[in-house]
């Protein structure tokens, strides 16, 4: 997990070796021959990234919390996300160090929710606490977006100048399953510091599909994409676009640029919408005083409950009345959902053919929150069959340490990679715990090497890793 939104640039998606590059910017040729991968292990990724404090910001191993340190750590809003990357099918096609095709398709499900540091506040403080009450508390930053589709892909990379310059460019077709999106949510709660008197101001905007929203507010069944055992059915479809380039003014040095996943969703197909309208609900509270010297008024505490009971149903009435929520034909319409979009730039540096320092800055864009950040990383190759690469992360002043190990016998290549290691090891220290993990296997790996006369004829030299 890492803060916010945070861009997921590691191994995976930076180095060659590990298979998925090519995607991440499609100037970027693998370094073997033809290969094709099956299943959904074949690259798979998860990453679940927070962007609140770590736990021992505010509390200790002991279990003591201190929510004033909770509140003292968060930014204004703060963002939970899961994104996951299943693999069904990728092929690439390359002619040596001048041409590459590549063939992906993929599921992809992405869940955001935001909430609020004022909701923190609200709760742990209370309405009348001084740095609360008079003040409005907003709770605009609140909202859930989830979005479920496949992504079937073409990408090319080719030699656009002789050993010097390579240009790439890819085509998402997108068949999404089903969505929620939140397109608004304003919400401000205000208590006046003189008669003590609650004043809700707010609009919200859900739209979904391939969910009922209407029979969800009703209290009917909730029946999610494909919960019926067969296959999900195509709700919406979208394009979205890469770009990438790799120049090599010479050996040592490479400069890259690569914009990918810049699209969105148009949702067509048993779409629901909730809405709730701009209004204002003020409580004034109960007249306690006035009760009391009511000299008919019965003060056993049966007459007290029913008083209460009758008073707590005619509020919920009045603010169901000013906050209605409008569903049905007549307010649905399709809407968009943007996919996940990432910009990068930056350069490579190899000392020798076998060492190779990298620096990345990128800026990521999920649904309505973006990040920015920049990666440091080193890649030591042994001889074509291994390769390790560590990385450092900065996002948000917060820094990640990551790793990976590409392994290759015969055919097969396995990756491994992970983004933040000591945030999976010690979680709880960890100010964002992000994760990630690839596993990759290739077919058809070739690698060109020139052809020499062996001094050895009796095959007792370096043996069968070559």
């Amino acid at each position: 997990m890492t803060p916010g939104a945070q861009a997921q640039l590691g191994p995976v998606e930076l180095s060659s070796e590990w298979g998925q590059a090519g995607w991440s910017n499609p100037a970027m040729l693998h370094p073997s021959g033809s290969q094709i991968w099956l299943g959904g292990l074949a690259g798979a990724q998860v990453a679940v990234t927070h962007s609140g404090p770590a736990l021992l910001d505010f509390s200790t191993l002991g279990g003591a919390v201190n929510p004033e340190l909770l509140i003292a750590n968060m930014n204004p809003t703060e963002a939970v996300d899961v994104r996951s990357e299943v693999p069904l099918f990728g092929l690439a096609l390359r002619d040596k160090n001048r041409f590459e095709l590549r063939l992906r398709s993929r599921f992809v499900a992405d869940q955001q929710f935001t909430y609020d540091r004022d909701l923190i506040e609200l709760a742990w403080r209370g309405n009348g606490h001084p740095d609360v009450i008079g003040r409005p508390i907003t709770l605009a930053g609140m909202g859930t977006n989830v979005q479920g589709y496949f992504d079937h892909g073409l990408s090319v990379g080719a030699m656009a100048k002789e050993d010097k310059l390579w240009l790439g460019w890819g085509i998402h077709i997108l068949n999404g399953v089903g969505a929620f999106h939140t397109e608004s949510f304003d919400a401000t709660w205000t208590t006046d510091s003189v008669d003590y008197s609650w004043t809700l101001e707010g609009a919200a905007d859900f739209q979904a599909a391939g969910v009922d929203l209407d029979s969800a507010l009703s209290g009917g069944t909730l029946d999610l994409p494909g919960s019926d055992g067969g296959l999900p059915k195509i709700l919406g479809a979208g394009v979205a676009f890469d770009f990438g380039l790799v120049y090599k003014p010479n050996e040592q040095f490479t400069v890259e640029a690569a914009m990918e996943g810049r699209g969105s969703i148009r949702w067509l197909k048993s779409t629901s919408r909730a809405k709730v309208d701009p209004a204002v609900f003020v409580l004034q509270g109960l007249d306690v005083v006035n009760w009391l010297g009511d000299a008919d008024m019965d003060l056993s505490s049966d007459s007290l409950e029913s008083m209460l009971e009758t008073w707590g149903e005619e509020m919920l009435d009045s603010l169901e009345g000013a906050f209605e929520v409008q569903t049905g034909p007549e307010v649905v319409e399709a809407f968009n959902t943007p996919v996940q979009e990432t910009w990068r730039v930056g350069f490579r540096y190899l000392p020798r053919p076998s060492m190779e320092f990298h620096v990345m800055g990128y800026r990521q864009f999920r649904f309505d929150q973006s990040r920015d950040g920049v990666v440091i990383g080193f890649v030591h190759r042994l001889r074509g069959n291994v390769a390790t690469q560590v990385q450092a992360q900065l996002v948000e002043g917060r820094w990640s340490w990551g790793a990976g190990l590409s392994l290759r016998g015969g055919p097969l290549r396995m990756a491994f990679s992970a983004q933040n290691i000591p945030g999976m090891l010690f979680p709880l220290e960890s100010g964002h715990w992000q994760g990630q993990f690839g596993i990759g296997l290739e077919l058809g790996y070739r690698q060109d090497k020139k052809k020499s006369k062996r001094k050895n004829p009796l095959g007792t030299g370096k043996g069968m890793w070559h």
